[in-house]
């Protein structure tokens, strides 16, 4: 156990590459040994080189457990994402085989793989993510249905992500916070999502028109739908990126139609945008720890602050602690963390915690923040 947890220190690499246009493939080299024959040792090589292509980042033993169990069902399929492999050495010395291999590994098939990005998801304690779309319909009539929505929350759900409650966007609605996120305001739908606890939100508008008969005298009707999203990381606030996508459909009935299309747009804008932009900021988190502040009051010495500051950027998972000041009328400290972990975590580790003569006690935490006492 201990040595599956010093071989997986990184990310899920899972979406390691984006639609924008990076590697589709990755070329590893790895090792294989096997007491049996050399093409086991070629497996057990093959093995490793998906390992290496996947990867996993676990905080905890019960998340070693967990993916040891997963594990196994994705590298029974092994065979499928390896590409090509070249045997660079290979030798048997004392009745062990050998082999040093190059492997090309396929990351679209990686990617495609829901038990994998389960994997991913369950490691980042499976983010939340808020949809927000408002809807215009010209020359058909399904307004107020929310089609783009339902049709975006029900193909994220099917990816294995975790959905604001329908019912609790829709009485965002009716707030002029809602309001001011649709029409783009960064700054209202960060503070939306981060209410609600999601990591990420989804905002933007889907346009539907009837552009005429789809032929002559079928008496289909052709719908055009244009989606334009927003996607929204809630910690930082960052606008993570845009896309807009489009979708045809004929039918005989414009709800229907407009459904269809909408499906359509939808479809493409999850599967060639949303899901690696997300899984892609998730690595980027794992690998680089996820931005957090961390408040800590009561402390009344310039001594008593550099112990803090010390100790706090040596502890497990802290990747980088940059110190904001400190005050000793107010004796508040604000550092601003990056941490391989979520709010809860870090909350965890700080509790009761002793530095110098004091000890810190956590008094409050939400998704982006730390609140402690020093005392």
């Amino acid at each position: 156990m201990k040595k599956l947890i010093s071989t997986f220190t990184v990310v899920l690499a899972i979406m390691a590459c984006t639609s924008e246009g990076l590697a589709a493939t990755k070329v590893v080299a790895t090792e294989g040994r096997s007491f049996f024959n050399r093409e086991d040792a070629i497996r057990q090589a093959q093995r490793a080189a998906v390992e290496k292509a996947v990867g996993v980042f676990v905080h905890s033993r019960t998340e070693v457990e967990n993916f040891v169990v997963q594990k196994d069902k994705i590298m029974s399929r092994t065979q499928g994402y390896i590409t090509r492999v070249t045997v660079l050495e290979e030798e048997k010395k004392n009745d062990e085989f050998y082999v040093k291999i190059e492997a090309e590994v396929s990351l679209d098939k990686i990617k495609d793989d829901l038990i994998a990005l389960r994997i991913l998801l369950d490691s980042m304690q499976r983010p939340k993510v808020m949809v927000l779309v408002e809807e215009e319909y010209i020359d058909t009539t399904p307004a107020g249905m929310r089609l783009a929505e339902t049709e975006l929350s029900a193909l994220l759900a099917a990816k294995g992500f975790d959905l604001v409650d329908k019912a609790q966007v829709e009485e965002l609605t009716r707030r002029n916070q809602a309001k001011l996120a649709l029409t783009g305001n960064i700054a209202a739908a960060k503070s939306l999502g981060l209410d609600l606890g999601a990591q990420y939100v989804v905002i933007g508008k889907a346009l539907v028109q009837d552009i005429g008969e789809a032929y002559p005298d079928s008496g289909l009707k052709s719908l055009q739908a244009s989606l334009q999203l927003k996607l929204i990381q809630t910690n930082t606030g960052l606008v993570l990126g845009s896309v807009v996508k489009n979708g045809v459909s004929a039918h005989i009935s414009p709800v229907t139609g407009a459904s269809q299309a909408l499906r359509i747009s939808a479809q493409k804008a999850v599967d060639e945008y949303l899901l690696d932009t997300i899984t892609h900021s998730f690595q980027e988190y794992l690998n680089n720890g996820a931005p957090l502040k961390l408040h800590i009051t009561g402390v009344t010495s310039f001594q008593e602050y550099s112990v803090l500051a010390a100790n706090i950027e040596t502890l497990d998972r802290v990747v980088s602690c940059k110190k904001e000041g400190w005050n000793k009328a107010g004796g508040l400290v604000v550092l601003d963390l990056r941490f391989k972990g979520t709010s809860a975590e870090l909350a965890q580790l700080l509790d009761g915690i002793q530095f110098g003569t004091k000890r810190l006690e956590v008094t409050d935490f939400a998704p982006d923040k730390v609140e402690c006492n020093y005392f």
